[in-house]
């Protein structure tokens, strides 16, 4: 059996054994197809795709060019490629660092690729070829127009939370000059936690630098929206798909992940949150977005625009585009229209999420784009952030030893707590659940 290990500084060299039986020749002796294979996953991988994804792409590819007995391992922090020929196996395993954002163009390409191979037509060199311009490509859209539209993305999530006017440029200005510094900080901190910690204290103290400057009355609800490009949605999701599709120690790996950052987010927002608190009213105390069919459309209208910032982050193509922006604006309308109906919030947001994901879906058919990737920037406007942060400050106070333990503030903890918890398992179940019940039994390429 081969065993050897790639890390991203060197080539392999393949280590061969004999099993019992008698040797057959290899058919790839210099383990070139292993390696086209191990590229496959590490760049799918890298560019945000499940476990699931890239065992089925790496089989697709593999069956394309003739070979039916190779399989993949994915594993938190490293991917293995096996291939069996005759009596001889041959493996290659891959090391890598958690990746700090999504890449759709890269996902896109690759699946236009894989469904562009026919079986006995495809070489390995053309699949070579084809990988190599997809690592080469550019960025879909440039560093100062992603910057902006993340700024507007956070600035309409504010809104959406009843955000006052005058709040919304500090919020832009606070979210863009965080996201600039996690563009620059992460080639250079080489690690997601670190990172996340700078950006997030970027964007924090600027929004508490611009704050007093716009004389908000909704300055929590600023803060906290300036920090919305760093809840690692994409990354939840997967984590959520992987456990559903029995890939259990990468899941809970990305989940853990997903934890860890959120917890780094809420401890450095605390700080600032406690000095706003005494400038602050209650959360709640004014409404900004008016009931009735012209705030759903207005509140439609501010999430199509933060969908759009936020698929800008994840490098999405122009051509999928504006079915997020719909994607986004319609699951702000299912959700608005069934809370106003009667329905119950949570169970409204996991029936929003659950049409844009079919949609999402329709929608990938044509641009070659992951549904999940549509969803996610669909979702994010809707994250029930404030409920989150203003249930952990409640518990901040209640942990305090000079606290005076308040009922009112008791209640309201509590129930900010719970209603962030259901409202952010509802959206991640209006994820999963469709997109298990579509895709099952087909290959995700």
């Amino acid at each position: 059996m081969t065993a050897t290990q790639d890390d991203s500084g060197s080539s392999p060299a393949p280590v061969t054994g004999k099993l019992p039986a008698t040797e057959a020749p290899a058919l790839d002796p210099e383990g070139h197809r292993v390696d086209l294979y191990l590229d496959l996953g590490k760049i799918l991988y890298d560019a945000g795709a499940s476990v699931q994804r890239i065992n089925d792409s790496v089989r697709y590819c593999a069956h394309a060019l003739g070979d039916d007995d190779v399989h993949a391992f994915v594993g938190n922090e490293a991917i293995e490629i096996g291939r069996r020929t005759g009596d001889r196996t041959e493996i290659r395993m891959h090391a890598f660092r958690e990746p700090v954002r999504v890449n759709a163009t890269i996902l896109q390409g690759v699946s236009r690729m894989l469904a562009s191979l026919k079986p006995g037509c495809a070489t390995p060199v053309t699949v070579k070829s084809r990988l190599q311009e997809l690592q080469n490509l550019p960025p879909a859209f440039p560093a100062w127009l992603t910057i902006i539209a993340v700024g507007l993305a956070c600035a309409a999530f504010a809104w959406l939370n009843n955000a006052d006017i005058l709040s919304l440029w500090v919020v832009f200005l606070a979210a863009s000059i965080g996201f600039a510094t996690k563009l620059y900080a992460f080639p250079r901190a080489g690690n997601l936690y670190l990172t996340v910690l700078i950006s997030a204290l970027a964007a924090s103290a600027s929004a508490l630098i611009l704050l007093p400057l716009s004389h908000t009355a909704t300055a929590e609800t600023a803060l906290i929206s300036s920090l919305l490009f760093l809840v690692p949605g994409t990354v939840l999701i997967n984590g959520g798909h992987d456990i559903v599709r029995d890939h259990t120690g990468c899941g809970i790996a990305r989940l853990v992940s997903v934890m860890a950052q959120l917890l780094v987010i809420t401890g450095v927002l605390l700080i600032p949150l406690s000095l706003l608190s005494p400038l602050s009213p209650e959360p709640g105390a004014s409404v900004i977005i008016s009931l009735g069919l012209t705030g759903i459309v207005i509140s439609a209208v501010a999430a199509g625009i933060a969908a759009f910032g936020f698929s800008l982050m994840m490098n999405m193509p122009l051509a999928a585009l504006p079915g997020c922006v719909i994607c986004g604006g319609v699951a702000r309308i299912i959700r608005e229209g069934a809370t106003l109906a009667g329905l119950d919030p949570i169970m409204s947001i996991f029936i929003a999420m659950a049409a844009a994901t079919l949609l999402a879906f329709v929608i990938g058919r044509f641009t070659h784009v992951t549904e999940v990737v549509i969803a996610v920037a669909a979702g994010l406007p809707m994250i029930p952030g404030l409920a989150a942060i203003m249930g952990l400050k409640g518990l901040f106070h209640l942990a305090h030893p000079s606290a005076a333990v308040q009922s009112a503030l008791i209640q309201t903890t509590l129930q900010s707590s719970l209603y962030a918890a259901g409202g952010s398992l509802a959206l991640v179940a209006g994820i999963i659940f469709p997109l298990i019940i579509i895709t099952r039994g087909r290959p995700r390429i």
